[in-house]
């Protein structure tokens, strides 16, 4: 599911007799392919943390003063999209693919997931954000699948849930059934 990650691994410790069977069978492989995913893994989520971060900073911008220097994110900014929203719109399938394969680091791809909500407007939000969000009373997540947000909305279940106050999860790629159904929980909720 990372198959649009290249790149070379130097090992010192692989043999030199390279055949087929003896790299599939090769422990010291097997635990650089794990390590090698948990750093792409953080590599994608402190991509995610810098979005959040510069998303508080420029909150508190515009309760404030107005800051005079801008930096190239801040520019990226202008142009609509965050780095993560872009990376999130070209590879978010395969993230959402890696969640139902990878049962190992489920937990670090929930994290990464984005996704859009009756409270979010046009902007797609992550879990944790909507578990922040959650009322104190509210013990679930709640989610409805479909084509898109407009036919979503319609849905007398979203309606009934929206009278409640409650923000609801809008899935519309094919891939999020089955993610849902080995996502079962998050951060016990």
């Amino acid at each position: 599911y990372l198959g649009f990650i290249k790149g070379v691994v130097d090992s010192d410790s692989l043999p030199l007799n390279v055949s087929r069977e003896m790299l599939q069978q090769n422990k010291v492989l097997k635990v650089i392919g794990k390590k090698m995913t948990r750093k792409a893994l953080a590599m994608i989520k402190s991509l995610a943390d810098a979005d959040k971060k510069d998303g508080d900073e420029e909150e508190e911008e515009e309760e404030g003063e107005e800051s005079p220097k801008k930096d190239e994110s801040e520019v990226d900014k202008e142009d609509g999209e965050s780095k993560y929203d872009q990376f999130w719109k070209s590879f978010g399938k395969y993230i959402k693919m890696g969640l139902i394969e990878d049962a190992a680091n489920r937990t670090r791809l929930a994290k990464l997931l984005r996704y859009a909500t009756s409270k979010s407007g046009d902007k797609e939000i992550s879990l944790e954000e909507y578990v922040a969000n959650m009322k104190d009373d509210q013990k679930n997540i709640y989610y409805i699948s479909g084509d898109d947000k407009d036919s979503l909305m319609k849905s007398p279940s979203v309606e009934k849930l929206l009278a409640k106050d409650i923000e609801i999860i809008f899935m519309t790629d094919a891939v999020d059934e089955y993610t849902v159904q080995h996502l079962t929980e998050f951060e016990g909720k």
